[in-house]
């Protein structure tokens, strides 16, 4: 298996028969649990708020916004809107999944 890259400098996996380890990253569908979990503790801690104070601040317990970063609840709407408020953001900014950083070949 090999890393490589196509003209247009968009990288690819060496097809192989079987599904390797970095394949399936590669192809790993991010849930709707995990991108609101992964956005929603970067935009807390970039705005050095501890899980209390933005539940506080948001009016739900402590332990949901636990909860909701290690992916054991679903958040409802009205809650996904309230933090996004607090977090200075639009509640769809929680849900948009991250980019994933084009890599380009090195020219020597």
């Amino acid at each position: 298996m090999s890393i490589q890259f196509d003209t247009f400098g968009a990288w690819f996996v060496e097809n192989t028969p079987w599904l390797n380890s970095l394949q399936s990253f590669l192809f790993h569908r991010m849930e709707i649990r995990e991108v609101l979990a992964l956005n929603l503790r970067k935009h807390r801690r970039l705005l050095g708020l501890s899980q209390e104070e933005l539940a506080h601040r948001a009016e739900i317990d402590r332990t949901y916004i636990s909860a909701l970063e290690r992916c054991v609840y679903a958040a409802g709407i009205d809650v996904v809107d309230r933090l996004a408020h607090v977090l200075g953001m639009e509640a769809s900014d929680l849900l948009r999944k991250p980019e994933i950083p084009s890599r380009k070949p090195k020219i020597k």
